[in-house]
């Protein structure tokens, strides 16, 4: 709602005979509404294909009641309606390529290739899951539906109407024919469904908008009497802006709503349940119009108590499926478009009487953000948008929006004027009633994003507001239902239990096995496990430029296997080295580029073997596995290219990347350039880690000796250093779980029996992850005596 110049104006009218609800393409971008589809569709075939394989007796019965009962044409009947469903299918996808091609729309036609081959080729995976290496015999059906779920947004919805026709007659005709039992159809629908709509999300599909005449229309048939309607460059959370000038002279802010906003707000808010408790959220609203009808509702709820909102004018429909809220256009700019030096002590007054006014009347806005608060040429504050509002608030969400306003506030003042003008207008209670809510979680996208930058500002708020409040800090309220790092972990669990519930079936052959196992190994088993904390404390003397203590280095080494049982990812291990550097004279900062020189030295040595051993294993690794050809590995592999370039697109994962792995590899760069320059150094890096690396590796390959497996050192040594990498992702400690179903299934995979697998994996654990824990902790306990750490 932030003022622009006001155009010329002209006359908003539509033409004779134009189509008010005509709407225009103005671009191409991912949808949520494309997510939602997705997401649903994708649950719908897993849940149709776990179902299928894991009842597969009983589905095929039922699938063959259902073809008795609805196929009892004659053969040749049959065939003509094989051959009706076959010609549909085909020229239903040729129809949609020509028609692409005829338009001179290339776009579409690569939309329509990526769909139908990720149709065919997810239709063939689901066949050789269904049927170890058959096809669903639908794959023209899922190519057809697919085809049809990517044309939606580029035809009329009079097109649509006969795509759905199209594919209904082809299911029914498959089923008549029969080309194939009722839940292969059923799958193959629901893949090419999701193919369709997974290559709209993944490529964008068109994004579409009323024209200026289908607004000024809507306008006018609400009472309204436009003169010039302009689109608006202002944040308006999802919906499209539009500014109106009306014959009087008033000016109006428009905003459109579409079913791209629903979508959006169903997955939002599904999100937040999913992810969080505690915060409040109702319930998705039923439809748009509720949607709408509530923003409405408050908007006048809380310009009736007297709060600074702009007046609502009109709720009109408008294009296909869209509904316009337009409100007076207030002079000014929200606070995101303003100096610091434009909140003044006023200013910040008058804000906090308006949040007052709305807890004395139980209305939480929920998103009291910069972009929501707008300030007028005379300095007073307005509140707009109350999209994501609750009317009766409990007084936790009260509270959520003094914590969420407290951080947009300081982020603009600093903490001390935020507080003392929060104090001020709402009373030390209500400030200090909102500390258990500044954590991340309470905040918007946009504030928590913000303050994310801000360094210490959340802990500095709660410091000062218990200050100003004269009140201890309480315990932040527990907002997280499902931490990103739980789901992970159950993910993990639940891939253990697969693997290796099944391995546990035959325990009397794996006590046998144990009884019979040659122990004179056990030196040398303990031995190799002893072998890598050596090199783990020369790879880490190679990575300073300064000469370390040896027998203090080793034992720091020994004690992290003790620390590192204390978190995951190796942090604690690495938190131990940097300390341990620091004591031993090393500067932080060379300390810590250090050990990450180290961990960098360790994966790039730990690639290099895995590729050396995969080629010393050669035929007798790809004999156990099977033929490259094989469909598995074929369909596998491109399951896993289309993961990644799915990945790869998503900005998102992008940034995650560029976020986690750069700036690690940036502050190495020093220390690599230091250690390149001296070869000494060079070759303690690199020869400790690859020590460390092979030690594992010896260590493992001599367990499966001693429990009589057959298995070669080249096979074993690939089997760990893929299982080690696959289970470097696990959020767990040492990869507990991960890297012994990683192990288990790969030695199995390569030929070794289970009883003998089994034991030597656990064995191989107990020498390198488990004995070492007590004598570590020995080893911290030293560390600390001798002020080594």
């Amino acid at each position: 709602m932030t003022r622009t110049d006001t155009p010329a104006t002209r006359p908003a009218t539509t033409p004779a005979g134009e189509d008010h609800s005509r709407e225009e393409v103005t671009g191409y971008e991912r949808s949520p509404s494309d997510v939602l589809r997705v997401a649903v569709l994708t649950v719908a075939a897993l849940l149709l294909l776990l179902v299928a394989r894991w009842v597969r007796g009983e589905a095929s019965a039922l699938d063959d009641d259902l073809v008795r009962r609805v196929s009892s044409a004659a053969p040749a009947v049959e065939r003509v309606l094989a051959g009706a469903a076959t010609l549909l299918a085909a020229g239903s996808v040729a129809a949609a390529w020509t028609a692409a091609a005829l338009t001179r729309r290339p776009r579409l036609v690569g939309y329509l290739l990526v769909a139908g081959l990720t149709a065919v080729a997810l239709a063939r995976g689901a066949g050789w899951l269904l049927d170890g290496g058959g096809t669903l015999g639908s794959d023209g059906l899922a190519a057809a539906t697919a085809s049809f779920a990517v044309l939606a947004p580029f035809v009329s919805r009079r097109w649509r109407r006969a795509g759905v026709l199209v594919v209904a007659g082809t299911t029914l005709l498959h089923l008549l024919a029969p080309l194939g039992f009722p839940a292969t159809q059923a799958v193959a629908l629901v893949l090419g469904a999701a193919a369709g709509s997974g290559t709209l999300l993944l490529l964008g599909r068109p994004v579409t908008r009323p024209t200026r005449a289908a607004v000024a229309a809507a306008l006018a048939g609400s009472g309204l009497d436009p003169v010039d309607v302009q689109p608006a460059s202002v944040d308006a959370r999802g919906s499209v802006p539009w500014t109106a000038v009306l014959r009087n002279g008033d000016r109006v802010f428009a905003k459109v709503m579409g079913a791209e906003n629903r979508a959006a707000d169903l997955l939002f808010r599904t999100y937040r349940f999913l992810r969080l408790r505690n915060v409040g959220d109702e319930r998705p609203f039923s439809s748009l119009r509720r949607t709408v009808e509530h923003e409405a509702l408050v908007s006048l709820l809380v310009r009736d108590a007297g709060a600074r909102t702009p007046r609502l004018r009109t709720i009109s429909p408008v294009g296909r499926d869209a509904l316009l809220l337009s409100y007076d256009l207030v002079d000014g700019a929200t606070l995101d478009r303003l100096p610091d030096a434009a909140l003044t002590p006023p200013v910040l007054h008058g804000i906090w009487e308006q949040v007052a006014l709305l807890r004395r009347h139980r209305v939480a806005h929920r998103d009291l953000r910069r972009a929501n608060l707008l300030l007028d040429p005379s300095g007073a504050p307005w509140l707009i948008d109350f999209g994501f509002s609750e009317v009766a608030a409990a007084p936790a969400l009260l509270d959520a929006d003094v914590a969420q306003l407290l951080v947009a506030l300081a982020l603009e003042t600093g903490v001390d004027a935020a507080v003392d003008s929060a104090v001020a207008g709402l009373g030390p209670e209500a400030v200090a009633a909102s500390l258990p809510r500044l954590q991340p979680e309470s905040l918007s996208g946009a504030t928590r994003e913000a303050a994310k930058h801000a360094g210490h500002l959340l802990a500095d708020l709660r410091a000062a507001v218990s200050t100003h409040c004269g009140v201890p800090e309480p315990p932040l309220t527990d907002l997280d239902r499902v931490r990103p790092r739980t789901l992970v972990l159950g993910v993990v669990l639940a891939v253990v239990t697969y693997v290796l519930v099944p391995q546990l079936g035959d325990l009397a052959g794996m006590a046998e096995r144990v009884r019979d196992a040659d122990w004179a190994w056990a030196p040398l088993v303990l031995a190799a496990s002893a072998l890598t904390y050596v090199g783990a404390a020369v790879s880490l003397a190679g990575a300073v430029p300064s000469r370390l203590r040896p027998l203090p280095t080793l034992v720091a080494q020994l004690a992290s296997a003790f620390t590192g049982k204390l978190a995951p990812a190796a942090l604690g291990g690495m938190a131990l080295d940097v300390r341990f550097l620091q004591r031993s004279g090393v500067d932080l900062a060379v300390a810590t580029s250090a050990v990450g020189l180290s961990y960098a030295a360790g994966t790039a040595v730990h690639v290099l073997l895995l590729l050396g051993f995969g080629i010393w294993a050669g035929r007798s690794l790809a004999g156990a596995l099977g033929p490259v050809e094989s469909p598995a590995v074929l369909w596998g592999a491109l399951a896993l290219l289309a993961v990644l370039v799915a990945a790869a697109a998503v900005p998102a994962v992008r940034r995650t990347v560029a976020g986690r792995l750069l700036p690690p590899l940036r502050r190495a760069r020093h220390g690599v350039a230091a250690v390149l320059r001296s070869p000494g150094k060079l070759g303690l890096l690199l020869g400790g880690s690859a020590t460390t690396t092979l030690g594992y590796l010896l260590c493992l390959y001599l367990c499966t000796v001693a429990l009589g497996g057959d298995l070669g050192p080249a096979v074993v040594g690939a089997v760990y250093l893929v299982g080690a990498a696959v289970a470097a992702a696990a959020p767990t400690p040492g990869g507990l779980g991960a890297l012994e179903a990683a192990l288990i299934a790969g030695l199995v995979g390569a030929g070794m029996d289970h009883t003998v697998a089994v034991p030597a994996v656990f064995l191989f654990r107990i020498a390198t992850f488990w004995l070492p824990v007590l004598p570590g902790w020995f080893a911290l306990r030293w560390l600390r005596r001798t002020d080594a750490v």
